[in-house]
């Protein structure tokens, strides 16, 4: 009997990507368990649309998350998964990229909506939980070590919601950790991503059970991410996957088509694979077509190389980028314990502890590793901010391999 944990960032999102592999896991007598990271209180125009007001008071955006976390549980239920396999972690919808980027903070993050600096939700475990990145990150390797899965399925990491690459990365932190800890089980189990957020997909919209799912054509062909289609699913497991998404109550007015477009002959998880430390490695930047890249300003980051020279690491961004843009790298490495050192370069100021230089191709980051850190594995990453501070490129947060 396999044991699978799903980890999705909201309510919604472990139907969306995994429900068909839940489902058929449960008929085939596997024990599943699903964790959400947030109860999706921060979806701002779901809760203007739910309660008919543009001006949501904190109180009723926790009521939403109570509700989504309901929802949840019933639409876990058509798959045949009961509630006490479904769990919430209770932290900030909106706010997870933040616990990623600033793990170092001891300062707690204050929700946008809620307004709350801690788990706001009574009957969770994790009630009054601080919203640091440290916290949630303890919070979901207790999940890890307590169920022991051979498979974690969260998020792929070019997932473009802040939230569901951040829940990718805080998971693949947690079954690194667990590996580094030289767990039994840790050391043979398997991450694995499903796609939810990409700019024009999925289409066709709407319940279209006689196509297959087909990744982005942008995604199809990355050199580092491995993608591999589940089985056709039968026309009752689609009809049961549909009707758990249908359960989504609150999501469902807004984003029916959307909800039901992942309702197909099948579903496709990627793997991502580990980057050698040492050589130059090339992240490509998925591109976006025309349209869409012109009005998300999708425009920032072209790619990047890394490598290291035995001493620094480097990072070239291929960059069209302004010198008002600010850059945040976080850096997670693995030894005898969790080390993580965090960046921020706004414009042309150079940091003690990180240098940067612009060359004709873009800018080049350098920094020191902490501690040897060719010698244990590792995850690295870097956001640009505009100067507005939103989000304009990332490069995704990456594992990257032992030397050992």
């Amino acid at each position: 009997m396999a044991k699978i944990l799903v980890v999705a960032p909201h309510p919604d999102d472990e139907a969306l990507g995994a429900g068909g592999v839940i489902h058929r896991a449960i008929q085939a007598g596997n024990e599943v368990r699903v964790i959400l990271m947030s109860a999706g209180d921060g979806f701002v125009q779901d809760a203007e649309r739910y309660y008919l007001s543009l001006h949501v008071t904190p109180e009723e955006y926790l009521h939403l998350g109570y509700e989504r976390q309901l929802e949840s549980q019933r639409a876990m239920a058509q798959l045949g998964l009961s509630p006490e396999h479904v769990a919430c972690l209770g932290f900030p919808d909106g706010g997870l990229d933040h616990l990623l980027l600033h793990y170092g903070d001891s300062l707690p993050f204050e929700s946008q909506t809620t307004h709350q600096a801690s788990v706001p939700y009574i009957h969770l475990p994790s009630y009054h939980t601080p919203y640091t990145g440290y916290h949630l990150l303890n919070l979901l390797i207790h999940e890890l070590k307590t169920f022991q899965p051979e498979w974690v399925v969260s998020p792929i990491l070019v997932d473009q919601h802040p939230d569901h690459w951040a829940t990718s990365a805080f998971a693949t932190l947690a079954l690194l950790q667990c590996q580094a800890a030289h767990l039994p089980w840790a050391q043979s189990a398997q991450q694995w991503g499903y796609l939810i957020h990409w700019t024009g997909w999925p289409l066709p919209l709407g319940y279209h059970p006689e196509l297959s799912m087909e990744m982005p054509q942008a995604l199809k062909t990355h050199p580092f991410i491995t993608w591999y289609p589940q089985d056709d699913y039968a026309e009752q497991e689609i009809q049961t996957k549909r009707q758990a998404l249908l359960s989504y109550d609150s999501q469902v007015e807004l984003i029916k088509p959307f909800l039901q477009a992942f309702a197909r002959r099948n579903e496709i998880l990627g793997k991502v694979l580990p980057l050698p430390w040492g050589p130059r490695v090339v992240l490509p930047r998925p591109k976006s077509v025309a349209l869409p890249k012109l009005i998300h300003k999708d425009f920032g980051l072209i790619g990047s190389t890394w490598w290291f020279d035995g001493m620094q690491m480097h990072a070239l961004l291929d960059l069209n980028g302004r010198p008002e843009w600010t850059i945040r790298l976080a850096s997670f490495i693995f030894g005898s314990d969790l080390q993580f050192f965090g960046a921020e370069i706004k414009g042309d100021v150079t940091r003690e502890e990180i240098q940067r230089i612009d060359t004709e191709r873009g800018v080049e980051l350098v920094w020191s590793p902490q501690n040897n850190a060719i010698h244990g594995m590792a995850l690295m990453g870097i956001v640009i901010y505009d100067e507005e501070n939103k989000m304009i490129a990332r490069t995704g947060f990456w594992p990257w391999q032992s030397l050992r």
